[in-house]
């Protein structure tokens, strides 16, 4: 048994160092996307965990004007307790399971709010804008607007990621919780504001669907500010050839992008090209993307 839990260290120890976050399906009893305990320490603790903490804890008032290093540092953990006495928790400064759940549980929401205003007063030719809730297997209506918010189409949108347990068996049909938090790889579609720019379809009609996709490029506001592309990438609005479905039964979960009926993406297709959007050859997850974004994506959540 000491053997076998000696080798998942080493295993835990090696993913991490390669920024493989997956590695937090082994420890149980932390959620994702943290995956280990985080103290101060000699050289202090790196990594996308540290970087994810420090912009949650900034969300909370004691802690606002935290400095983002992605390293464990005295005023993190300063942080840290001043937020777990706020809970009533034991002030250790440290990151342990309960903290890392009530991190996720009170500091998750962003509070982001879509402000109505235009793309093209935000230097942007179009903005889709949907609105989430907190249970991600209720789908959502969401809203194409053109430069000067004239409303081009409402649709039907899924923006629940894998399992809240990290599962996800294709095609996933789980429609009983809430998702995989927007913080951990896969996880729900994230909330905010962010670039959005129309592509060429993706190689794999049955996973994407044979028609152009809008592709997530960079948060500019709300969580999505400091998750893309830094956390979270591969963002897309598409939809796939699922087996056993057909309209209107819910859509199948994505791995964190947000999915629409076929006709939906067929019809924003058409309507940003009749709009002079030019749809540009799609470049993968390549980073940095080559184009300037054309559009918007607004995500806001519309329940706590």
């Amino acid at each position: 048994h000491k053997r076998a839990q000696e080798a998942m260290r080493v295993c835990i120890t090696l993913l991490a160092a390669c920024g493989l976050l997956m590695v937090a399906r082994v420890r149980a009893d932390f959620p994702l996307p943290f995956y280990r305990a985080l103290a101060l320490a000699s050289p202090p603790q790196t990594g996308r965990d540290v970087y994810i903490l420090q912009n949650l804890l900034r969300h909370a008032k004691f802690s606002a004007n935290l400095t983002v290093t992605s390293a464990f540092d005295a005023a993190t953990s300063a942080a840290v307790s001043l937020f777990q006495r706020a809970l009533g928790l034991p002030a250790s400064g440290s990151v342990d399971p309960p903290t890392a759940a009530s991190v996720l549980k009170y500091l998750a929401t962003d509070h982001y709010t879509d402000n109505g205003v235009s793309a093209g007063a935000q230097g942007y030719r179009y903005k889709v804008h949907v609105q989430v809730h907190a249970n991600r297997s209720i789908e959502s209506n969401a809203t194409l607007y053109d430069a000067n918010n004239t409303v081009l189409l409402v649709f039907r949108v899924r923006a629940h990621g894998y399992n809240q347990d990290s599962s996800n068996i294709w095609p996933n049909f789980n429609n009983t919780d809430p998702g995989l938090n927007q913080f951990s790889s896969n996880g729900n579609t994230p909330t905010g504001l962010m670039e959005f720019d129309l592509n060429s379809p993706e190689n794999n009609a049955s996973l994407y669907g044979p028609y152009p996709i809008n592709r997530v490029v960079r948060g500019l506001d709300g969580n999505a500010q400091f998750l893309v592309p830094n956390v979270r990438t591969g963002i897309l609005l598409h939809t796939g050839e699922w087996p056993g479905w057909a309209p209107p039964a819910d859509m199948p979960n994505s791995e964190g992008c947000l999915h629409a009926w076929p006709t939906s993406i067929y019809a924003i297709w058409q309507a940003l090209i009749a709009h002079g959007i030019v749809v540009n050859a799609n470049p993968g997850g390549v980073q940095p993307y080559p184009y300037k974004p054309q559009g918007l994506l607004s995500v806001e959540q519309v329940n706590w």
